[in-house]
């Protein structure tokens, strides 16, 4: 019982990536311990006179099934997480961008022409699309580059 609480307890305190392989593991402990039941069950009907034997073995499969189960619905919370969609570097980058762009938008209301300046070539470097057509179309930064 102790060696169950010990891999649940493991189970839950893993990366996701480690509860996906766990989550996966537990799932084909259960499915294969299920199976062997039934197998043995069934080998158990055809041969009576091994039918004793056979259900001693068969009984060997429930704690495989019941430490998959376990294993299984520890980690199904935290395999299941959902991140939303992982991003390109384009639109990481153009995400970055439009941060400095709304950092400089009010910096320049603000008069702070400096900030401004120093924002310029980093949102340049990430996106020069994303400089020409959103940052440079705005005003007040237009403002402050152009006094400086």
């Amino acid at each position: 019982m102790r060696a169950v609480a010990v891999v649940v307890l493991l189970a839950c305190g893993c990366t996701q990536t480690q509860a996906r392989k766990a989550h996966r593991a537990g799932e084909l402990a259960t499915m294969g311990g299920l199976i062997g039941v039934l197998a043995c069950g069934v080998t158990a009907a055809l041969v009576p006179s091994h039918e004793d034997t056979i259900m001693a073995v068969g009984l060997g499969f429930v704690p495989i099934s019941i430490l998959g189960a376990l294993v299984y619905i520890s980690t199904d919370e935290r395999a299941n997480e959902d991140h939303g969609p992982t991003l390109t570097l384009h639109e990481r980058n153009r995400a970055a961008a439009w941060e400095l762009t709304k950092q400089a938008e009010t910096a320049a209301r603000g008069r702070d022409c400096t900030q401004v300046q120093a924002i310029d070539p980093r949102v340049r470097d990430l996106d020069a699309d994303f400089h020409l057509n959103v940052f440079m179309r705005d005003i007040a930064i237009q403002t402050c580059l152009r006094e400086h």
